[in-house]
């Protein structure tokens, strides 16, 4: 299997950035091209070449730490190539956002091929700069942490790409980029998509990864289906594989970016415990959905899962984004977004127990509480403080 070639701008010295090089390398599916930037001028023209044969671009945050010319002046005296070497060094005044949406703007153009625009910075800088500008999110496909690197981070980058690639072919055939049949599902998703003639890779990517593949609501992840099946995927985890994929598989997303991003048709979880069970999935606790599942399945170890503490209910919809563990929507607080969620989409909650004792994991991810529960969460915390 070929590599993939990637396209890696990070203005941090080669002792910090060879090593991160290195580890998106490690599994043999990424090809890295390390560069510092030029000027802004110049780096346009670079990556117009440059990325005509690439399959992405990771961009670091911040790209403007002092940089030198790569040319040499050889045979000068001290004095005279130290000053030099001073006249060599500039400072690049921009960082990754204006550098994406000119790349995207080119692209949209054809100038230069639709590609994932990765980026990559540390916590702090993620943090303090990217987080608190909503508007620079929608350039960048995914982003990650360069102390996090695994195989996983390699991983995620080779599902972008193979969507990218994809919806390349593909662009307007939304039944076979999301593996099921687009009249099907909510057609204001993408409509805007469907009445343009040529519609950009990067934009159909952006709303079907942020839209649909990122969010709970069409689609659910692992946690959220152990949820609303009432099952502990913690307590017995090989009978949870085998118990879904025996009987869940139909279930499963199989459009772009799945091979990173484990996903289920929410719709179609519904069904097939319908089938199963010959019941409503959402009317019953997690006690009645699992006991039916024991009983019509040859899983008799799937175990029901407990409430968080401080919660009582056990007619669980979702998660705690903290903990992980299941919730009722009605005992959580909804977590505050950079926009309301979609009609299609659901609320991210947070759990009372999280609230209570997590604090410094809820500031590290930047949760804030939506106002519609401020009261109902001041009230609960007079309660247990």
């Amino acid at each position: 299997m070929s590599k993939y070639k990637v396209f890696y701008l990070d203005d941090e010295k080669e002792d910090l950035t060879i090593p991160y090089k290195n580890k998106l390398e490690i599994t043999g599916l990424l090809d890295i091209n390390l560069n510092k930037p030029y000027n802004f001028e110049k780096e346009l023209d670079r990556l117009i070449e440059e990325l005509k044969s690439c399959d992405a671009l990771i961009l670091d945050l911040q790209l403007d730490g002092p940089q030198e010319e790569d040319s040499a002046i050889e045979g000068k005296g001290s004095e005279e190539k130290k000053a030099n070497d001073d006249e060599k060094k500039f400072k690049v005044r921009y960082q990754a956002p204006p550098l994406a949406q000119m790349i995207r703007t080119l692209a949209s153009e054809g100038e230069i091929p639709d590609l994932p625009i990765i980026l990559c910075s540390t916590e702090d800088k993620v943090k303090d700069s990217f987080n608190r500008d909503f508007t620079s999110h929608d350039l960048f496909d995914w982003t990650f942490l360069k102390d996090d690197i695994d195989e996983e981070t390699i991983n995620k980058i080779v599902s972008l790409i193979g969507g990218y690639q994809m919806l390349n072919k593909n662009k307007k055939d939304f039944s076979t980029s999301l593996g099921r049949d687009y009249n099907e599902l909510d057609q204001r998703i993408l409509s805007r998509f469907i009445i343009e003639d040529n519609p950009p890779t990067h934009e159909i990517a952006r709303v079907i990864f942020k839209d649909i593949v990122q969010p709970t609501g069409l689609l659910i992840n692992e946690r959220t289906l152990a949820a609303r099946l009432g099952v502990d995927m913690s307590k017995n985890v090989g009978c949870w594989n085998a118990f879904i994929d025996k009987h869940f598989s139909k279930a499963k997303y199989d459009g772009v970016f799945h091979t990173s991003w484990n996903r289920w048709w929410n719709d179609r979880v519904n069904d097939v415990f319908e089938e199963i069970t010959n019941e409503n999935l959402a009317s019953l606790d997690a006690n009645s959905r699992v006991s039916l599942l024991i009983e019509k399945t040859e899983f008799k170890d799937l175990i029901v899962a407990e409430p968080i503490e401080l919660f009582e209910s056990t007619n669980y919809w979702n998660i705690c984004e903290i903990t992980e563990m299941p919730l009722d929507p009605f005992e959580g607080f909804k977590i505050s977004g950079k926009e309301e969620p979609k009609p299609w989409q659901d609320y991210a909650f947070i759990s009372l127990f999280a609230i209570a004792t997590k604090p410094d994991l809820i500031k590290k991810n930047g949760i804030k509480i939506h106002p519609s529960d401020l009261e109902r969460l001041s009230l609960e915390r007079k309660k247990i403080d």
